[in-house]
């Protein structure tokens, strides 16, 4: 897909339904040369009146199914409360898999019992935000805001959205982010949002 950001971008280069999308629902994003140029592409092309109100429909469907989900997208005080739950969650989980690994696991070597809690608690991690965000799109901070997770398009995320988006959480500052950025770094990065579950 061409760049809608480019000014001197081809319009042979767009599809008929970005251009279609150019003249309507995201003409406020274009320069008055853009939309002229793109109006001179759509005549060249000589689109049926039929075909032409199919894409009008389309396009506006797609911005409404994006004004939608705008609407639905969380705020940041929702964000965090859901992590301060899910940081204690988190904590309790922890707290009782390094209790497991005590009265299992009996070594005199420090750096080993290190690197294996280390290790242990890095699963425990992955496994609290990975599956449950992949089974439910929810942690249980989540579940206490009636919040999910769901693609940039509104869609469940796939497995690997979901490892992206756990791993992202542990970039540093990744939580100060939202304070920042209207999306922090796990959501921007993994190409999701968190939205009310309605």
């Amino acid at each position: 897909m061409a760049s809608f950001n480019t000014p001197k971008a081809g319009m042979h280069k767009y599809t008929d339904k970005e251009l279609v999308k150019i003249v309507t629902v995201e003409v406020h994003k274009f320069e008055p040369e853009q939309v002229k140029a793109a109006e001179s592409e759509l005549a060249k092309r000589k689109i049926s009146k039929l075909k032409m109100a199919e894409l009008v429909k389309a396009a506006t469907l797609d911005n409404s199914a994006a004004l939608n989900i705008q609407s639905y997208v969380t705020t940041t005080g929702i964000r965090f409360v859901n992590f301060i739950i899910d940081f204690f969650a988190f904590v309790i989980l922890a707290i009782l898999g390094s209790l497991l690994l005590d009265s299992i696991f009996t070594t005199s070597d420090t750096q080993l019992l290190l690197t294996t809690g280390y290790g242990l608690i890095f699963v425990i991690f992955m496994l609290y935000y990975g599956v449950s965000e992949f089974v439910f799109q929810k942690t249980l901070g989540k579940y206490f805001t009636k919040t999910k997770v769901v693609t940039n398009k509104g869609e469940k995320p796939g497995i690997m959205t979901i490892l992206i988006r756990t791993l992202c959480r542990l970039i540093p500052f990744d939580r100060l982010s939202f304070l920042i950025f209207k999306k922090g770094f796990h959501d921007k990065l993994s190409e999701t949002q968190v939205i009310k579950d309605a």
